[in-house]
C-alpha cells in the first residue's frame, strides 16, 4: 500500500479535492462494502443490525434543501435515514442543519423512514469549528480521519485511492483555515497567551505567529504528558476540553464519566474520549477587556483539567483504557 500511495502523492494526482469527490467516495462505500455500513452504525451508536437499503446523491426533492448524501439502512420492516452534509472547508449556510432535521422529519411523515440521523462527513478540524447552535442539530460525525482509518485497516491496498483522495482534503482543510491570518484572531490568541504563560505557566500554552478566522479553538497539546493527549480551549463553544487518545473510546468515555464532577461531562469520537467543563461563550473578536474574566476561567478550567489527569485514580484509569483487551 506504500508503494501505491507514494505512486499518487509523487504524481500529483489532485490539484484540489472538492466536495462531490468525497460525496461518491461515501457512496461508493455504502453501496459496495457492507462492512462499512455496519462500522458506520456502531460509530453512531445504532444497536440493530441494518443493511443499505438505498443510496442517493445530491437529494434535492423537498423544499426544505439539498442532502448532499441520503443512505437508508433496513432492518426487517424498519428503516433509519442517514442524511449527511458533507464539508471540506466550505462555510456553512443559515440554519443548513436545522434544514436537515426539517427534511428528516418529512421523510418520516412520508413514510420513507421510520427515524432518522442527521450526519457531518467532514476533517476534524471542521468538527471542531462548529459553533453549539451548529452541533445542537447534528446527531453525529462521520471524520474523514475515522474513514481513513477503517480503509486502511480494510485492505488498504484496495482502497489506496479512496485514502489519499481523503487525506488530501484532509490537507486542505487544514490549509483553508491557516493560509490567511486574521488580524483580530490572532491578537485573541496573542493575548491568551500573554495570560497563560504569566499565571498558568503550567498549562504551557504554545505561541503562534498568526492565526486564522476560524481559528477560535486554542490547542494545548504540552499541557498532559501522555503521547496524543492534549487540553482545548474552545472559545466559540464555552468548553475547556480534555481529550485522551485511545483505541477504546466507549470504554474510556465510562470509565472517566465514573470520576468526573457532578458539574463536568464526558465526550468521545474516534480515537479519543474527553472530559469538559462548560465556560462561557466568547467571541474571540471582542475587545480583549470585555473577556478578560472569562478568558481566565477558561485558563482556570483547563488547569483544573489537568490537575485531574494528574489524579493518581485518573492516571491509572486512562492508562487501563487506553488500549482494547
Amino acid at each position: 500500500m506504500e508503494h501505491v500511495s507514494t505512486i499518487y502523492a509523487e504524481s500529483r494526482t489532485l490539484n484540489r479535492v472538492e466536495e462531490v469527490m468525497t460525496d461518491f467516495i461515501l457512496c461508493e462505500l455504502a453501496g459496495t462494502e457492507p462492512q462499512f455500513i455496519a462500522a458506520i452504525a456502531g460509530y453512531l451508536g445504532i444497536n440493530q443490525p441494518f443493511s443499505i437499503k438505498s443510496v442517493r446523491r445530491s437529494v434535492h426533492e423537498s423544499s426544505l434543501g439539498e442532502t448532499d448524501v441520503e443512505l437508508v439502512l433496513e432492518n426487517g420492516g424498519s428503516r433509519c435515514g442517514l442524511l449527511i452534509e458533507n464539508k471540506i472547508r466550505a462555510l456553512r449556510m443559515a440554519r443548513q442543519f436545522e434544514r436537515y432535521r426539517m427534511r428528516g422529519d418529512e421523510g418520516v411523515a412520508k413514510g420513507l423512514w421510520d427515524k432518522f440521523l442527521v450526519v457531518l462527513a467532514a476533517p476534524q478540524r471542521y468538527v471542531d469549528a462548529l459553533l453549539p447552535e451548529e452541533t445542537n442539530f447534528l446527531d453525529g460525525y462521520l471524520p474523514y480521519e475515522w474513514i481513513v482509518a477503517w480503509l486502511e485497516s480494510h485492505d488498504g491496498t484496495r482502497h489506496a485511492f479512496k485514502i489519499h483522495v481523503l487525506r488530501e482534503a484532509i490537507a486542505d482543510a487544514r490549509a483553508g483555515y491557516s493560509k490567511k491570518r486574521d488580524m483580530r484572531m490572532t491578537a485573541f490568541h496573542h493575548s491568551v497567551y500573554e495570560i497563560a504563560s504569566a499565571e498558568f505557566p503550567e498549562l504551557r500554552m504554545a505561541w503562534i505567529e498568526k492565526a486564522g478566522h476560524d481559528d477560535s479553538i486554542i490547542h494545548l497539546p504540552y499541557a498532559l504528558p501522555g503521547r496524543g493527549d492534549k487540553l482545548l480551549f474552545k472559545a466559540k463553544m464555552g468548553t475547556a476540553e480534555m481529550r485522551i487518545e485511545t483505541r477504546d473510546s466507549i470504554g474510556m468515555e465510562r470509565a472517566l464519566h465514573a470520576l468526573i464532577d457532578r458539574d463536568w461531562r464526558t465526550t468521545r469520537a474516534k480515537g479519543y474520549a474527553g472530559v469538559e467543563i462548560a465556560v462561557a461563550h466568547i467571541d474571540p473578536t471582542s475587545d480583549f477587556a470585555e473577556i478578560e474574566a472569562d478568558v481566565r476561567e477558561f485558563l482556570t478550567a483547563l488547569t483544573a483539567l489537568q490537575n485531574f489527569y494528574h489524579q493518581n485514580d485518573v492516571a491509572v484509569t486512562i492508562e487501563a483504557n487506553r488500549v482494547v483487551r
